[in-house]
């Protein structure tokens, strides 16, 4: 068990202070039962030292080895009955014992002895009735507690995997393309410029390498996604020749700034794709991020291609849509892509993301075996918590050069 599960669960003391002030409230509802509606006799001082001293002893005998033995979970029907059925006796001569000593009443007579059993029965049915009443209720309500958190865990673990299967499927996608095109274009090059070959095979290797790392992770730092683009766009480069070059701006107090994995990804290869092939003259992709302020953080991907007008339907591809459904699902309103005509051709494309630096969070345990109170407040936090992940990118290039203006070589 984690520690963020540990300062989740409620304390044994907790419990017990908790319970302890419920019998106290109850026993006085008891005290002023018997004064006012049972009237047994006695004054309402009497009656109430009655209620608390055979109340507690009911419920020392009862919650204390609960609490041992269960701690907060919901306790088996029959070894819970039989407790009971063991401590109500127990705590009725107990408490009638304690309350002779504190009142320091002496019995004159048989009738005063069986006034005096009479009054212990009642308090102790009472008692007895309301503790198991209360606490078989609680026990039964909290398990449905439990049974719906760990529901919205299991729902969320099933949304993350649906989340990963998606990223895995985006990434099958945009590879064999990738590679069809880059290992068309090294066939060519070995033949004509081995040296200029070698260099795109061991871009290729790192690029490939990188990008498994990214698709396993949960969460990567905009270093890394940076560094993984500039790995494509020098490949592609390569490719292109003169007709395409790249600029990559990362501030860096912006480097350390988690998004999820390949996000950017299917946009710069969208901006290849549908803006910088088709055109002639080809083009220049420009990658960069800014602090607008407000606790966002916003990824720009501006190209000088051919635009909305003449790119076939830009902007609807499967990539752009997989974006789209990314960002509704991890962050809701709080992130938004808007696409716009870029001067005097081009389109540019603008990410806006919460701000969130990566912090070393741990993560949260499997609460099968754990009580109800911890469950739902785990399942909290678990809602609020969006554990990192770490994907190195040192086959991507050089992560100093991240913070760095750099144009592709053509």
């Amino acid at each position: 068990m984690n520690r963020c599960l540990y300062a989740a669960l409620p304390s044994r003391l907790t419990i017990l202070g908790r319970d302890l002030l419920f019998v106290i409230c109850m026993n006085t509802v008891i005290a002023l039962s018997l004064n006012y509606g049972f009237r047994t006799g006695g004054s309402l001082f009497h009656n109430l030292v009655y209620s608390q001293l055979i109340g507690l002893s009911i419920w020392a005998l009862i919650d204390i080895p609960r609490v041992l033995i269960w701690w907060n979970d919901r306790p088996r029907r029959w070894p819970f009955l039989c407790l009971a059925a063991v401590a109500v006796p127990v705590g009725v001569l107990f408490g009638s014992w304690a309350t002779r000593e504190v009142l320091n009443l002496p019995i004159r007579s048989h009738a005063e002895a069986g006034d005096m059993l009479r009054m212990c029965l009642v308090v102790g049915m009472l008692a007895s009735t309301s503790m198991i009443y209360f606490y078989w209720s609680r026990e039964k309500l909290a398990y449905f507690e439990r049974q719906a958190a760990l529901d919205a865990l299991q729902r969320e673990e099933s949304e993350k995997q649906l989340v990963r299967a998606q990223l895995m499927a985006l990434q099958a996608q945009i590879e064999p393309h990738f590679l069809f095109n880059s290992l068309a274009n090294l066939d060519g090059l070995i033949a004509t410029d081995p040296r200029a070959a070698r260099q795109l095979l061991q871009r290729l290797i790192g690029f490939l390498r990188t990008s498994l790392k990214h698709t396993r992770a949960e969460q990567c730092t905009l270093r890394q996604e940076f560094e993984l683009l500039r790995s494509y766009l020098e490949i592609q480069s390569m490719r292109f020749g003169s007709r395409l070059t790249f600029e990559i701006d990362l501030p860096p107090a912006l480097a350390d700034v988690e998004i999820p994995p390949m996000l950017i990804q299917p946009l710069v290869e969208n901006a290849v794709t549908h803006g910088i092939e088709p055109c002639m003259r080809g083009g220049n992709i420009v990658l960069a991020a800014r602090d607008p302020g407000g606790g966002n953080v916003q990824v720009t991907i501006t190209d000088s291609g051919v635009g909305f007008c003449q790119g076939g339907g830009k902007g609807s591809g499967m990539g752009l849509t997989h974006v789209r459904e990314r960002l509704a699902r991890i962050f809701g309103a709080a992130a938004t892509m808007q696409m716009e005509e870029n001067q005097p051709r081009g389109v540019i494309v603008r990410l806006t993301l919460p701000l969130v630096r990566r912090t070393d969070v741990p993560s949260v345990a499997d609460l099968q075996a754990h009580g109800p109170a911890a469950a739902g407040q785990v399942a909290a936090a678990a809602a609020r918590t969006r554990p990192g992940g770490a994907a190195g990118a040192a086959d991507a290039g050089n992560p100093g050069d991240a913070g760095s203006i750099r144009p592709a070589h053509s």
